[in-house]
C-alpha cells in the first residue's frame, strides 16, 4: 500500500509521535498512526499496516505516484463539499447567501483539503450569541462529514477558541502559532476567524499569520479602509455582496457549514439573527431556547462542570443534550437578568432631547453580586435598551460603562437619523491620549479607554454630541 505523510504530531515525548498518512489502494484514506520508525514529510512510501503501526517504510522513487496521490487528495477534499445553498426564506437574506455562495464553496474547499490531510485547524469565534452559534453550526458539519466519511480515519486536528476581543491581536496571532509548532505539515495550517477583527486593531496579528497559516476569516462588520483583513483572499463579509450588518456572522458561518455537509442549521441560524438583533429575527421556541444558552455558557464558562475559560461546540454540544441540565440554566439566567433590569431602571441617568432621550447606566452599581460572570456588560446594554423602549414606546440611546469601556446601544429607529459611530470617533479624535479605540455597527458600538481616569468627561462630551445631533 502506498501511502505519503502528510502531518506530523509531536508531543513532549520525544518516543511520541503521531504521523497522518494519506494512502491510496483503490480508496483514498488519511490515517492517524504511531511508528517505531523515524517517518519523514512528504516521504512517498510502500508500507504494511498492522495493529495501527508501520513495521516497514520503504521509499518510494515515484513521482507518477506522487502526482497520482496529490490529484487523489484534490478530488477528495472536493467531493467532500455538498455544495448546498442555504435558503431561510427572506429574500434579502437569501439574495445575500446567493451571491457569497462561490466564494463561500472555495473557502470550504481549503478547509476540506486540510481535513483530508490531516492539517492542524484552528477555529476562532467571537463569544457571544451571534459567534458562537456560528461555530456551533460548523462543529455540527464538521461532525457529520468526518462521520459519514469513508476516506478519515482519525480524528480531525481542530483547536476551538473562543474569543473574548472583537480584534485579533499580536498576542492571539503568536498564541495561534505556537499551538501549530507541534505539528510539521505538508501545507500550511489553516487559521478560521468567526466573528470578530473588521479593526485596524487586527493588522498587528494579521501580519504574524498571513505567511504562516492560510487563512478563512467570516464577519458582517462594517469594514474599516485601513483594515488589511479584506485582502485576504477568502475573507467573506456581507457588506461586500450587497448585505449589511442584519446578517449576521453566525448566519454567515451557518451558510459556509451547509457547502460542507447538509446539517440542519436552522435553530442556530435564527439565534445568530435574535442575539445579534438583526430586523431579519423570527424567533421560534427552539432557537430562543438556544440563544438563552449560548448567552450564558459564553459568559460564564463556569457553569459547566470542568470547564475553564474556554468554551468548545463540544461542550456546549454536551449541556443542549442534557435536557434537565440546560432547564436549570435557563431559569438561572432569566431570573438573574430580570432581576438586574428592576435595579437598572432605577439607577439609570436620562438626558432628554428633542427627538430621543440618552441613558446613562454605571453597570458595576447593577450588578448584584461581583463574583457573578453573567450578563457580560455589552449584551446587558442591549437587554437593557429593549426595556426601556418597551416602557417608553420611543426611540432611546443608552451608553453602559465599566471599568474602562463605554458601550453604546441605540435605537434602530435612529438609524439614518444619527451617526452613532461617526460621533464615537469624533471623540476619539478629540481625546487621543485617553480614548484608545471606537468602532462596531450603526446602532450597537463601543469606546475602549486606555484608562478610566477622564471617563466621566468623556461620557458627557458623548452625551452632548448625540444631544446635540438629536436637538438639531
Amino acid at each position: 500500500m502506498k501511502g505519503i505523510v502528510s502531518c506530523i504530531r509531536r508531543h513532549s515525548d520525544p518516543e511520541s509521535t503521531d504521523y497522518f498518512i494519506v494512502t491510496h489502494d483503490g480508496t483514498l484514506r488519511t490515517r492517524a498512526l504511531r511508528s517505531k520508525l523515524v517517518l519523514g514529510l512528504g516521504e512517498l512510501a510502500e508500507m504494511s499496516i498492522l495493529e495501527g503501526l508501520v513495521d516497514r517504510f520503504d521509499p518510494v522513487d515515484g513521482p507518477v505516484e506522487r502526482e497520482r496521490l496529490e490529484k487523489e487528495i484534490a478530488r477528495t477534499a472536493g467531493g467532500m463539499l455538498k455544495g448546498a445553498l442555504y435558503k431561510k426564506g427572506i429574500g434579502a437574506l437569501d439574495a445575500v447567501t446567493e451571491r457569497m455562495h462561490a466564494k463561500l464553496e472555495d473557502a470550504m474547499r481549503v478547509l476540506a483539503r486540510k481535513l483530508t490531510i490531516g492539517a492542524p485547524i484552528v477555529i476562532r469565534f467571537h463569544n457571544d450569541i451571534d459567534g458562537s452559534s456560528g461555530a456551533y453550526a460548523l462543529y455540527k458539519a464538521i461532525a457529520f462529514a468526518v462521520e459519514t466519511s469513508e476516506h478519515m480515519e482519525y480524528k480531525p486536528n481542530i483547536m476551538w477558541r473562543m474569543h473574548g476581543s472583537v480584534s485579533y491581536s499580536r498576542e492571539d496571532a503568536t498564541a495561534d502559532v505556537l499551538n501549530c509548532n507541534s505539528f510539521e505539515c505538508m501545507e500550511k495550517p489553516l487559521l478560521v476567524i468567526l466573528d470578530f477583527g473588521t479593526s485596524e486593531e487586527s493588522n498587528r496579528g494579521i501580519e504574524i499569520v498571513r505567511d504562516r497559516f492560510d487563512i478563512v476569516w467570516l464577519d458582517h462588520h462594517p469594514i474599516v479602509e485601513g483594515f488589511e483583513g479584506k485582502r485576504l483572499e477568502h475573507y467573506i463579509n456581507p457588506w461586500s455582496f450587497g448585505g449589511d450588518s442584519n446578517y449576521t456572522a453566525g448566519f454567515l458561518s451557518c451558510a459556509f457549514a451547509k457547502t460542507l455537509a447538509n446539517v440542519d442549521v436552522d435553530e442556530m441560524a435564527e439565534s445568530s439573527l435574535l442575539g445579534d438583533y438583526s430586523e431579519y429575527s423570527k424567533p421560534g421556541a427552539a432557537s430562543r431556547r438556544l440563544a438563552a444558552l449560548l448567552d450564558l455558557l459564553t459568559s460564564d464558562t463556569r457553569v459547566i462542570a470542568g470547564v475553564k475559560g474556554n468554551l468548545t461546540p463540544e461542550d456546549v454540544d454536551s449541556v443542549i443534550r442534557d435536557r434537565k441540565k440546560s432547564d436549570e440554566l435557563i431559569a438561572y439566567a432569566e431570573n438573574r437578568v430580570s432581576e438586574m433590569l428592576d435595579l437598572a431602571l432605577t439607577s439609570v441617568k436620562v438626558y432628554k432631547a428633542k427627538r430621543a432621550q440618552v441613558y446613562v447606566l454605571d453597570f458595576e452599581g447593577v450588578r448584584i453580586n461581583e463574583q457573578e460572570r453573567y450578563p457580560l456588560p455589552g449584551r446587558f446594554a442591549s437587554k437593557l435598551l429593549g426595556k426601556i423602549e418597551e416602557l417608553n414606546s420611543a426611540p432611546a440611546i443608552l451608553l453602559l460603562h465599566f471599568g474602562s469601556f463605554v458601550s453604546a446601544r441605540m435605537s434602530k429607529r435612529l438609524i439614518g437619523k444619527v451617526e452613532l459611530l461617526k460621533r464615537l470617533e469624533q471623540v476619539h479624535s478629540e481625546f487621543p491620549n485617553y480614548v484608545e479605540s471606537t468602532g462596531g455597527h450603526s446602532n450597537a458600538a463601543s469606546i475602549k479607554l486606555r484608562d478610566d481616569s477622564m471617563k466621566k468627561q468623556i461620557i458627557k462630551i458623548t452625551v452632548d454630541k448625540l444631544k446635540e445631533e438629536l436637538d438639531s
